[in-house]
Formats: C-alpha cells, sequence, structure tokens
C-alpha cells in the first residue's frame, strides 16, 4: 500500500486504510463512513491526517476516535485539534492506563467502549479480546456470504517483507515479526498477559466469524479466502 494516504477496501466501500511509520514500522489507521459527515478512525495516524479527503472536512462533520489499546494514541491530539466535533473511544482497561500515565488527564472525556459506542454501518461490531494487557479492542464486519472483516490491534503483525533500516530489520528478525502473518515475540511476552484465555477466546472467535479480510494495525492488509485457517495455525504454534 501507498503510505500516508487513504485507500478503499475492496468489497467494502465505507472502508478505507491509512499507513504511516511509527518510528519504522508501518502502521495502519482505519476509518469506517457512517454517513457523509460521521466517522469512526480507529488509531489514527498525525500524518494522515493532511490526506483527508478534502469533502469530509466539513465544519458538522463529526468524527468517533477510536484507541484501540493504552499504546495506539500518538495521533490522536492532531485528530481533536483539527476535528473539534469528537468523541475519544477506548476500553475500559485502556482509559483506565492511559489516564495513570498521564497520556491523558481524567477531565478528558474517554468514553469506555463496554458502556457506550458509537454508530456503526449494519454488520460491524465491537470486540473485547480477553488475555490483552493493554486493553485491546477490535472490530469485526460480519457478511451475508457468512464471512468476516477482522480489524485487529497488536496481536497480529504482517508484513511483506524484512525491513530494509538495519536496526527494524534486525528487531524482527529476533522477534520473530516478519515476513508474513505473525505472533511475534513481543506479543506473546510483553502483549498478551493470558495466553490460555487469548487462544481459547480467538478459535472460537474465528469459527464463528470466518474471517477472510485481516486488517492489522501494523503491516498489510491481506484477503484470502482460507485467512481463517492461517490465523488458526498461527494461534496454535504461537501460543
Amino acid at each position: 500500500m501507498k503510505k500516508n494516504t487513504w485507500l478503499p477496501v475492496a468489497s467494502h466501500p465505507e472502508l478505507l486504510v491509512g499507513q504511516y511509520k511509527v518510528p519504522n514500522f508501518v502502521s495502519n489507521s482505519v476509518t469506517i463512513q457512517v454517513n457523509d459527515n460521521e466517522f469512526v478512525l480507529v488509531s489514527p495516524g498525525a500524518s494522515l491526517l493532511e490526506h483527508w479527503p478534502e469533502e469530509w472536512r466539513k465544519p458538522e462533520t463529526k468524527i468517533h476516535i477510536i484507541m484501540p489499546n493504552a499504546w495506539h494514541f500518538m495521533g490522536v491530539s492532531a485528530w481533536q485539534a483539527a476535528f473539534p466535533n469528537h468523541t475519544l473511544y477506548a476500553s475500559e482497561l485502556a482509559k483506565a492506563k492511559l489516564i495513570a500515565k498521564k497520556a491523558f488527564s481524567e477531565n478528558q472525556d474517554i468514553v469506555a467502549l463496554q458502556q457506550k459506542q458509537p454508530p456503526l454501518p449494519e454488520g460491524y461490531q465491537f470486540l473485547f479480546p480477553p488475555g490483552h494487557r493493554a486493553g485491546d479492542v477490535w472490530l469485526k464486519k460480519q457478511t451475508s456470504d457468512d464471512t468476516s472483516t477482522w480489524i485487529t490491534c497488536d496481536s497480529f503483525l504482517n508484513y511483506e517483507r524484512l525491513s530494509n533500516q538495519p536496526v527494524a530489520r534486525t528487531l524482527q528478525k529476533i522477534l520473530g515479526a516478519a515476513p508474513g502473518l505473525k505472533m511475534s515475540q513481543v506479543v506473546k511476552w510483553l502483549i498478551i498477559n493470558n495466553k490460555q484465555a487469548f487462544k481459547t477466546w480467538s478459535l472460537n472467535q474465528l469459527e464463528q466469524d470466518n474471517p477472510t479480510t485481516l486488517i492489522p494495525s501494523h503491516g498489510e492488509l491481506t484477503q484470502d479466502e482460507q485467512l481463517k485457517e492461517i490465523i488458526k495455525s498461527v494461534i496454535k504454534s504461537s501460543l
């Protein structure tokens, strides 16, 4: 995908993905168009703001900003400044951690997604995978053909190749983070703090959802009819 721009996802006209780098690794922001003037924005990258379509910059534009865990907040302030008509959301656990580490003050209203959620187009649903240290939030879109799209956070990486940057490349090799769909050692030992809870939940969710599109927070979008089995194999071999 082209960096620092917004690209549509095939067969999902309301869904766009934008890529940016933090600091040397590809990261993804996702936007879901609810209506002409309302959008759900997941993990916003600051550099993507200048590429936001001009027709979506109306004074009445409403942005629902989702922080999908307690580590995905660095671009939020830029989007808050650009769109005063916004609401911040995070999971209950992520909200508590963001306030505790003073990324946000208690006076800044962060809505806990378990208590109240933004409007979503038909078929969309928030998921709360257990066992995540930073309170991960996922989204899924269930389609009429009994397949789904998964928009995940840090659980999975999908880098097509090893980085050209020497330090990043070395880290990817050491941590088992590339190439291809991976659960790196960072995920295994630092991000997931209850491996069995996450493994049981995710394998059950795979059977229920049958995802054929995966949009991770880091790496490339993938669309594959065999994606369910690929993810299942990654989980079983990693956990």
